[in-house]
């Protein structure tokens, strides 16, 4: 009977805690948390803003100088129709707007990876921080039910103690363990606290997150790799093709132009500056037009140009390659970090848990039927609380491990 009550005061506090921080926070799944973090985040936000800016630039690709209207007055032709009006316009060769055209597609193409990166990141610190606010719940919650427990047994070593049935040694003891379990506890709480701030960075939000997932175990992606699908394989591959298109364009600059014009000679009375009589030539005005082409003959800053372009292309040929081999180097070593969780979580989880949970249920048993003492009633609860505590550790080990492999992977 004893037993059972004290269990009820155990899982009342422990419920207490849940509903006290339920009540002032924000319950929240991963996916919630993830979903969240995407709509508020500042960071996606711009990223979503310089992609349509990258699009909107897009219908800049036919872009002509501006169109030259003059009107001018000759007054050495004598008694000509000397005032003329002229309306002329340069035009590039056609092969310079398409080229200007896949440049601008290429920059939002370079946005649109840059955007998927910074959500894949996103997504993979988010994540990490939910498991961390869930290793931190559920310590918490063990050493508050160890709290519990402790503080009965420096209750009981204390009446003991007075009523000369033990010595001090009893009470010194029963209330070193509930201080140290007092710190550990302060430290996990700490610890939980630093893991919701981080949540509440990454998801912009004032409110306090609140872990509603169980033992999360994060899913590990599919043995599919491919450095080129990944968000920083996709972005690094539209630089090079930004870079591409750019030396295409500047090729370009080679190419000639055209000019157009339109004259138009005609005789405007209040334009005579020398009185000169021009009654002749009342019948009529004269037209006339002008088509000219223009190409380089100095082009030597349009040669460094291309020399320029030309290696930024080869820049970022070369980034691409270091990324994808330092890339490969840490999928090893992400794999081998997963292995390495996956064994100790495959430990706690088939063995360790399953006994620790054994040892509280036996040791409860014994205690009722006064086998064992109240000292070594604890002592086997504390034993268990320890394993119980790796558990919790190798869950989240698992879980940091997995998402950094999928974040490697692009999944």
């Amino acid at each position: 009977m004893q037993i059972h009550i004290k269990m009820k005061r155990i899982l009342y506090s422990t419920l207490l805690i849940l509903v006290c921080c339920l009540s002032s926070a924000d319950a929240q799944s991963l996916a919630e948390c993830i979903e969240i973090a995407r709509a508020n985040s500042i960071d996606v936000k711009v990223a979503n803003l310089q992609v349509q800016r990258a699009k909107r630039m897009e219908g800049s690709y036919f872009e002509m100088e501006r169109t030259e209207l003059s009107l001018s007055q000759d007054p050495t032709s004598g008694g000509s129709p000397d005032n003329a009006l002229t309306l002329s316009q340069k035009i590039d060769f056609p092969t310079v707007y398409s080229s200007r055209r896949k440049l601008l597609k290429a920059e939002t193409q370079v946005e649109e990876s840059r955007r998927q990166l910074t959500e894949c990141e996103l997504t993979r610190d988010v994540s990490a921080a939910y498991s961390k606010l869930l290793l931190g719940q559920h310590i918490e919650a063990l050493l508050c039910g160890n709290d519990s427990i402790l503080s009965e047994f420096v209750r009981t070593a204390d009446i003991r103690y007075k009523n000369g049935e033990t010595n001090r040694l009893e009470l010194m003891n029963a209330q070193q363990m509930k201080a140290e379990n007092d710190i550990r506890l302060r430290e996990a709480q700490d610890e939980k606290k630093a893991a919701q701030i981080q949540l509440q960075q990454l998801m912009n939000t004032s409110e306090t997150v609140v872990a509603t997932d169980d033992y999360l175990c994060v899913q590990l992606a599919d043995d599919a790799y491919s450095f080129d699908a990944t968000p920083q394989g996709l972005l690094l591959e539209s630089e090079q093709v930004r870079s591409e298109r750019e030396l295409g364009y500047i090729r370009q600059g080679m190419a000639p132009s055209f000019n157009v014009g339109l004259r138009h000679q005609l005789v405007i009375s209040a334009i005579n500056p020398y009185d000169v009589d021009r009654s002749r030539f009342d019948k009529g005005n004269w037209m006339g037009f002008e088509v000219g082409v223009a190409f380089p003959l100095f082009y030597g800053s349009q040669k460094a140009r291309k020399s320029a372009a030309r290696l930024n292309v080869d820049i970022a040929s070369t980034r691409r390659e270091q990324a994808e081999r330092k890339n490969g180097s840490e999928l090893l070593i992400a794999e081998n970090a997963v292995e390495s969780a996956r064994c100790s979580y495959d430990y706690y989880q088939t063995e360790g848990f399953p006994a620790a949970k054994e040892m509280r249920r036996l040791s409860r048993i014994e205690y009722g039927a006064g086998e064992i003492t109240y000292v070594e009633h604890v002592q086997n609860l504390s034993a268990a609380l320890a394993v119980e505590m790796e558990h919790a550790k190798a869950i989240d080990a698992l879980n940091q491990a997995v998402i950094k492999l999928n974040y490697i992977k692009g999944k």
